[in-house]
């Protein structure tokens, strides 16, 4: 963990540097995310918050890249005749977006898509049971790294971005596996930015 936060805070004080051309912000919402397993199956998940600091570096011809440090928290429910499981996982998810905004009126229209890694802060199983009882304990059962590729389209208003997004998840965050058994991680996004 620690490894990562240092590649983090390193590529912070590189970007830091070419500050003219860099503006900082920060983005809320929420996201959904959906569990594939490789047998076909899926598990939706419900809504929860995401946000964090965001930057946008900017190029030649309206084109710039969007990054920063998104905080996620994903929660996956079942539930049944006096039972109910939940697990959860939190992440911290860095994007590195390449975009392109043209103007439309007062405002203008953009649209980005690029990498983005996840780095796993929490994980656990909670359970309510009515002859068992209830509980909570941490787990770790999933991958430290989770892997994929995003898109964002959004308007910008001013100061403020309203924006929806995709993430597709490419790599198995399954620790043990058995053949050809993956679990990976996709995710829709609706939230708003506002650039200080």
């Amino acid at each position: 963990m620690k490894k990562y936060l240092l590649i983090i805070a390193l590529v912070a004080i590189s970007i830091g540097s070419v500050s003219a051309q860099v503006v900082w912000g920060a983005r809320v919402g929420f996201s959904k995310p959906t569990m594939t397993v490789s047998s076909g199956d899926s598990w939706d998940g419900n809504f929860g918050f995401e946000g964090g600091p965001v930057l946008y570096y900017s190029l030649k011809d309206n084109w710039y890249i969007n990054s920063g440090l998104q905080v996620s928290f994903k929660k996956f429910t079942d539930e049944g005749d006096g039972w109910k499981d939940e697990f959860s996982m939190i992440y911290a998810d860095i994007p590195i977006y390449a975009g392109y905004a043209f103007k439309v009126g007062n405002a203008s229209l953009y649209a980005q898509a690029g990498p983005y890694i996840g780095v796993k802060l929490t994980e656990k199983w909670t359970w309510d049971d009515d002859y068992y009882g209830g509980g909570t304990e941490p787990s770790n059962d999933m991958s430290p790294i989770n892997m994929g590729l995003g898109v964002m389209l959004g308007i910008n208003i001013q100061k403020f971005k309203i924006e929806a997004g995709y993430q597709n998840g490419l790599t198995n965050i399954l620790k043990d596996t058995e053949g050809d058994f993956s679990i990976k991680i996709n995710s829709i996004f609706l939230g708003v930015s506002y650039i200080f």
